[in-house]
């Protein structure tokens, strides 16, 4: 059986149609059908039946496919280790982090961590806090970095720092020092709020907010770069952590805005792990120095 053969069938039975499924894998459409054919001959059944211009899986076909993925898999995951060990790592690491992390304080940690351990190959994943915890649970990943304390009481959990949080809005495209200082009663009255760009603090400040503005316009925009994109567009203004913020604040893309009234929150930044490993241990040692917890 040729490894190749079973990636055509996997892409083909997800797409039901052979047409795509070469476009997917960058192959000619006879070639699709050449691999499907010599499968079905070497494994003594037929795998699909014609719809139409589709194709659709036999019962044969749809039996199979779960064991054609294990097989696929296990093959990817034995390549991928004798490459790794074959380029020096002697161990793997595998890191959860939320979106915001991912484009502020990541690229630097990643770069000096591998530095210092050159064995340790690094996988990253982005994903979004709420599966980070379910990830790390199901042992997906090794080591969670997120913005939101998992409900999962298996896990370890570790506060690692804290930013403030600051209101911004866009740059009009005045002179910076000769402008009066933004209104925020005015912000409130005339624009929309982005909220829940943040998974823990939208909450409580939203109640703090409507205790002054009951009529405030908002919409849930629950990325922190596309919250971003939407304020330098004019489109509104939001509260977001100041680490996000950081290069365009400096470039004056985005302005911060004053909030006497209001008392902020602050944005955690938490560790999760489910098992003690060396690697863990070795990359937790490293965020301790590197944010003094």
């Amino acid at each position: 059986m040729n490894i190749n053969w079973l990636r055509t069938f996997i892409m083909a039975a997800e797409n039901e149609n052979f047409r795509k499924t070469a476009e997917k894998l960058y192959m000619a459409q006879p070639t699709v059908t050449a691999h499907i054919k010599q499968l079905e001959r070497d494994i003594g059944t037929q795998f699909f039946s014609r719809s139409g211009r589709n194709i659709v899986l036999t019962e044969a076909g749809r039996r199979f496919l779960p064991h054609a993925r294990l097989i696929l898999s296990n093959y990817d995951r034995g390549t991928h280790d004798l490459l790794a060990w074959e380029q020096g790592y002697k161990r793997k690491l595998t890191i959860a982090i939320s979106p915001l992390l991912a484009a502020s304080i990541l690229p630097y940690i990643i770069r000096q961590f591998m530095e210092r351990h050159m064995d340790v190959e690094v996988i990253v994943q982005i994903k979004e806090s709420m599966e980070i915890s379910e990830m790390i649970e199901k042992g997906e990943a090794d080591l969670g970095l997120l913005q939101m304390k998992p409900v999962q009481g298996s896990l370890q959990v570790e506060k690692i720092k804290e930013d403030d949080v600051i209101c911004v809005c866009s740059h009009d495209g005045g002179d910076l020092e000769s402008s009066p200082p933004i209104d925020i009663h005015d912000l409130f009255e005339n624009q929309t709020l982005f909220t829940y760009n943040h998974p823990e603090y939208w909450d409580d400040l939203l109640n703090a907010i409507h205790v002054k503005y009951h009529k405030v316009r908002t919409m849930v925009v629950t990325q922190v770069h596309i919250t971003k994109k939407f304020i330098e567009e004019g489109l509104g203004f939001s509260f977001l952590p100041k680490i996000a913020l950081n290069r365009e604040l400096m470039e004056g893309r985005l302005l911060e805005v004053r909030t006497p009234w209001l008392k902020l929150p602050k944005a955690s930044t938490y560790i999760v792990t489910r098992a003690d490993t060396e690697e863990n241990r070795l990359f937790q040692d490293f965020l301790g120095e590197y944010f003094s917890y």
